[in-house]
């Protein structure tokens, strides 16, 4: 990568948290009801900790719920933080306004691996777009440890419930991503 390719990238992820600020990033709140209906992987974890007696079923019941009310605002901001840097990627003159709707009309890494087949733009673009929309969205999103503590501070899970918790959570791959 050039030298102003990379300052192009730092101006829009600058760009890209800027116009984050502004808009503000406001958590979305989801009731027992719809966290019930979700999908949830890390159900068997909690489960086990309610049966081995580490945790009560409300606990379990309050971690879930935050659970997914971050990971729905995670979801929610992803669009927001997307269409941010993309702004600022154009901005900068390191993406056309062409190839920055195309990039937000993909579908996934699929489509954006459509977009690299047919040229719209080159496999080293596509990874910095991918780097530069994860970097924006790793300053924003909540983590699962963050949840986890503002349970711990608010009273309702004790410090070594969360630890429990925490390791009784499924690992998550986080490998190299083509595009």
């Amino acid at each position: 990568m050039n030298l102003s390719t990379s300052l192009a990238t730092r101006a829009a992820l600058a760009t890209g948290a800027l116009a984050l600020a502004v808009v503000g990033m406001t958590g979305a709140a989801s009731s027992a009801s719809a966290a019930g209906v979700a999908k949830d992987p890390g159900k068997a974890p909690l489960s086990s900790l309610v049966t081995a007696g580490t945790l009560t079923q409300a606990q379990a019941t309050a971690v879930k719920v935050a659970m997914v009310a971050a990971h729905d605002a995670n979801k929610a901001a992803h669009d927001r933080v997307e269409s941010s840097t993309l702004a600022g990627l154009v901005s900068a003159g390191t993406l056309t306004e062409s190839q920055s709707d195309a990039i937000a009309a993909a579908d996934g890494r699929q489509g954006m691996r459509g977009l690299v087949r047919s040229g719209v733009v080159t496999r080293e673009l596509a990874r910095e777009v991918h780097a530069a929309v994860k970097t924006a969205m790793d300053a924003v999103a909540t983590k699962p440890e963050a949840v986890l503590a503002s349970l711990v501070s608010a009273g309702t899970i004790t410090l070594s419930q969360a630890d429990a918790i925490e390791a009784a959570r499924p690992a998550r791959e986080h490998g190299p991503r083509a595009a």
